[in-house]
């Protein structure tokens, strides 16, 4: 174990000195919710709505219909969930996974917006996005503060 109370920096292992924030631990709570509620788009959509509203999904900045916008909702509920396991379990890989997709749903909506600025059919979409974007990066930026001590320790060994 080392001063900062990690039983092996290599394997991003459990901190063991003290128990993770409760509000990380809720924003993992919410990751496992907002999981659900992707799985759940996939799952129980009938034949019928399909038809009149397809399912659709914007990854990277790029719209997908159809079965691509199922893979592309089961792989992020399938992280969404990883990242919300790892924090539970005070795990720092957790927080760095939970990161990641932050930075990743801010730069699609980013993306999106600026692809699909001029395209007036997707006017509703992009004004959404453009709305969502800065309490995104609100988000992100809070997650950020909170876990970077968790992620690389205090500053000055302490």
């Amino acid at each position: 174990m080392d001063a900062r109370g990690y039983a092996n920096r290599a394997s991003m292992a459990v901190r063991t000195g003290q128990r993770w924030p409760l509000d990380l631990r809720a924003f993992a709570i919410i990751l496992v919710f907002w999981a659900s509620y992707l799985a759940a788009q996939i799952l129980f959509r009938d034949s019928v709505r399909e038809f009149i509203d397809p399912i659709e999904t914007v990854f990277a900045g790029m719209k997908f219909h159809g079965d691509g916008a199922r893979a592309v909702l089961l792989s992020e509920s399938l992280g969404f969930w990883t990242a919300a396991v790892g924090i539970l379990t005070a795990r720092r890989w957790g927080l760095v996974l939970a990161l990641f997709f932050m930075v990743e749903i801010v730069l699609s909506h980013l993306i999106f917006v600026i692809a699909y600025l001029n395209d007036r059919d997707a006017s509703a979409q992009v004004r959404m996005a453009a709305i969502e974007g800065p309490s995104l990066v609100i988000v992100a930026l809070y997650l950020w503060i909170r876990s970077k001590d968790l992620i690389f320790g205090r500053p000055g060994g302490a």
